[in-house]
């Protein structure tokens, strides 16, 4: 399969970068479209295809077509391009390659030294490391830019924008490179940029998807074990295997403990996407780079959970012959269909099967291998997969196909190869090159354990080493134990193609899914206020299941018993998260008894938006609900109550970006104004507002979290911040313009001439809490908040 698709590529598309596999032609850069990230971000005319392949020849033990490729890439390949590329493609496509193959060219246990080499690949090397460096020095946080011109360096109008996984992913590379050259300001950069990173972590050890490199903001939330975070995980495990310096494992613990505790959901299988800030879900779906995360918990030595989420995906790719881009858990469907022909899934398997030698995973192996044969040969090479629902195919042959899926399948199959046999410092990078370093390149505080093979390199300190027992079988029993009956039930897949324990089937709940619990509520009165008669009636308590948690909607006030669980063993609690309600804070309780308890205080202002809408029952009354909001760092802070004013929305200026006109500043004026985020700065909408005669100003985000609105130049004496600015859920933003709407239908249909009233509260006291345990070792939890809107809770019992 490699050679039908290597050939070709030479064939037909040498020294282009890659082989269009359907037209038989080759494919570069696309001058055309300088925007075509799709294609510039990896294609930079270097040849790549030939370039990113190069170990794999070692490792099919090709000695003359290694010292051909090598040859060819010497003879033709250059890194003077003016092309704007993505440093960490080229990391870890071209640059990588390079490395590995000068270290197996220059170490003689390997018998692939080639007659005259003068150490080209490693000047290459250099060469390619001194254009990608412009990124880093551009940048005020040493968070590298994402792109960089090869020949110019960092564009002028370049973004600001880069995500965990590319900025944190070159420690292997640029640390071998500065360790045979001698040259250390790579490895120091890429050093920098890692550690920069981990220094904007969360207090729950969580990072987010994409930051921003000039101010080390972050801008997407989102943390997984997938797409632009996956191999930040990976190269910190790698980093300590290869070098030996223990700061990168101490990362690494306290990273993966926080993957388990936030990412991984309740049953095991899954890994999310959760919000960094306080483990919330924010998406149903997990993609085929997270793949690789088993194969990543092997080397771990955390064998269990690698087990149970290779499941997931295998049972996946059954289900489509392929490994659609996204899959949708919540929905059990595809989200992205397409399969590029990604390596993840495969080295996943690789590693379980090196690990536990359970030929399972030599029949996955087989499974894949015959579906690309089937679904993605053509004549010229492999074409990607368009859709993985149709089989429709794509004018695609990456080159990461050669340099990875091949590598790991063909690896997988042949158990005598001499790379299954390497043994100490010896790594995969994420591009599945192959790494090692001699003790000489070593820091002489380094501690690189010997003689290690197989699941025995396990340098993760947090787990015990599993039984030998227990995972190294000598015959196929995943197939027929219920853990692959459950992993089938996630995804879907109905096909009876396993074989069953029971002849009526077994579809077994993980030990660690949550036990049933009864759960009742209680409601708090609320006083009246500002001689509003208040004639709330009693609202439907909703109590809503969502993956992995609790939803209760709508609440006043809040009084929850957990008072029995089924096992009558009473509770080991280990977490309970107040969602929603007060940003910044966690309550955590340690034990049953509960004698340690503490509540993590607030990093920001919030206040309580109450706003007074009509009883439909009764025109001259009002009801009124409470939104939490998060107040602005500049302006003035909130300690008392605003007077109650008119909530006002101008139709012409959602956005509150432009100069509003006279008779809009007549409706604005001496009122409160509601706007949507977006489009303008916050100050803007402020300063604006101000103008306007406003007396305060409501911002509708387009996020389900809140944040604190902030401004760059809030110390400048020019800005004079004279009202308030709090902003609101995206969800209770669509309330309360809902309520907004129907207001003014009350109004055109003549029923009341009175817009809605609002006002915004002080919100400086914490909740009350009460926990205790009664007699028969019953946990009682009582939280009395301020009117509180929404609350997740999140009960993760003792399954035993």
């Amino acid at each position: 399969m490699f050679y039908h698709a290597f050939n070709n590529y030479m064939k037909y598309a040498f020294p282009d970068d890659e082989l269009n596999p359907l037209q038989c032609t080759g494919r570069g850069s696309d001058k055309n479209d300088p925007h075509n990230t799709i294609i510039n971000d990896v294609l930079g005319d270097y040849s790549l295809t030939l370039v990113d392949c190069l170990d794999t020849f070692v490792v099919f033990n090709d000695r003359k077509g290694f010292e051909k490729a090598v040859r060819d890439v010497i003879k033709y390949v250059s890194f003077d391009q003016d092309n704007k590329v993505q440093v960490f493609e080229v990391n870890i496509r071209a640059l990588g390659a390079l490395l590995s193959a000068h270290l197996f060219i220059t170490d003689p246990r390997f018998g692939y030294s080639i007659k005259g080499y003068n150490n080209e690949l490693l000047k290459l090397a250099h060469d390619l490391g001194k254009r990608l460096l412009p990124a880093f020095q551009k940048s005020k946080t040493g968070i590298p830019y994402a792109r960089v011109n090869l020949k110019y360096g960092v564009p002028i109008n370049e973004t600001h924008e880069t995500c965990t996984a590319a900025a944190g992913t070159l420690i292997i590379e640029f640390g071998v490179l500065s360790r045979l050259t001698n040259d250390t300001r790579f490895e120091d950069a890429a050093k920098k940029a890692l550690f920069g990173l981990w220094n904007r972590r969360t207090d729950l050890n969580l990072l987010g998807n994409v930051i921003n490199v000039q101010t080390g903001q972050w801008i997407h939330t989102a943390s997984s074990t997938g797409a632009g975070i996956d191999s930040f995980y990976e190269y910190l495990l790698k980093a300590y295997v290869l070098f030996g310096e223990t700061e990168y494992l101490d990362m690494f613990n306290e990273a993966y403990n926080s993957v388990l505790r936030y990412v991984k959901d309740e049953t095991g299988y899954l890994y999310r996407n959760v919000n960094m800030m306080n483990g919330g879900l924010m998406s149903n779906w997990v993609d085929s780079l997270s793949a690789y995360f088993p194969g990543l918990q092997v080397l771990a030595g955390d064998l269990d959970n690698a087990i149970k989420s290779h499941l997931l995906y295998y049972n996946i790719w059954k289900k489509y012959n392929a490994m659609p881009e996204r899959f949708n858990f919540h929905l059990r469907n595809v989200e992205l269909a397409t399969y590029p022909l990604r390596p993840e899934f495969i080295e996943s398997t690789y590693f379980l099967y090196r690990a536990t030698r359970d030929p399972f995973y030599l029949q996955v192996g087989e499974m894949v291998l015959k579906d690309l044969e089937y679904y993605a040969r053509v004549n010229c090479g492999f074409a990607s997969i368009k859709d993985v629902l149709t089989k429709s195919l794509d004018e695609r042959m990456e080159s990461f196909l050669l340099s990875e899926t091949f590598k790991y399948l063909y690896l997988l199959f042949d158990t005598e190869n001499k790379i299954n046999s390497m043994d100490d410092n010896f790594i995969f990078t994420t591009e599945a090159h192959l790494i090692f370093l001699p003790q000489k390149y070593l820091k002489k505080h380094s501690k690189i354990r010997p003689s290690m093979s197989g699941a025995e390199r396990s340098f993760c300190s947090i787990y015990e080493k599993p039984s030998p027992s227990k995972h190294l079988f000598t015959t196929s029993v995943i197939t027929s134990r219920s853990d692959a009956d459950f992993a089938r039930e996630l995804v879907g897949f109905e096909e009876r193609t396993l074989p069953l324990l029971d002849p009526k089937g077994i579809c077994e709940v993980p030990k660690s899914d949550p036990q049933v619990i009864e759960v009742s509520f209680g409601g708090l009165q609320e006083s009246h206020e500002d001689d509003l008669i208040y004639q709330g009636q009693e609202q439907q308590q909703q109590i809503i299941k969502y993956v992995d948690g609790l939803i209760a909607n709508r609440l006043k006030g809040l009084k929850l018993e957990l008072t029995k669980r089924v096992d009558k063993k009473g509770y080991d609690v280990t977490k309970v998260d107040n969602y929603r309600v007060f940003p910044g804070q966690t309550f955590e309780i340690r034990d049953p008894a509960v004698k340690d308890f503490w509540v993590k205080q607030q990093t920001y202002q919030t206040s309580v938006l109450r706003v007074y809408f009509y009883n439909e029952n009764n025109y001259n009354a009002y009801n009124y609900a409470d939104y939490i909001a998060a107040v602005a760092s500049f302006g003035p802070k909130i300690t008392g109550e605003l007077p109650i004013r008119t909530l006002v929305s101008v139709s012409s200026s959602l956005y509150g970006c432009v100069d509003y006109n006279i008779e809009e500043t007549k409706l604005i004026e001496g009122n409160i104004i509601f706007v949507k985020r977006g489009n303008c700065t916050f100050v803007d909408k402020v300063l604006k507002a101000q103008q306007a005669g406003a007396k305060g100003i409501v911002i509708w985000s387009n996020e389900n979290y809140l944040f604190q609105p902030a401004s760059a130049a809030e110390k400048n004496d020019i800005w004079k911040f004279e009202i308030p600015c709090v902003l609101i859920t995206y969800e209770n933003g669509v309330e309360l313009s809902r309520i907004l709407e129907e207001n003014e239908k009350y109004i055109q249909e003549g029923k009341n001439s009175s817009n809605i009233k609002v006002k915004i509260l002080s919100h400086e006291r914490e909740p009350t809490t009460n926990i205790k345990t009664n007699e028969n070792n019953e946990l009682l939890l009582t939280i009395y908040g301020h009117a509180i809107r929404n609350i997740r809770l999140n009960l993760n019992l003792n399954g035993n």
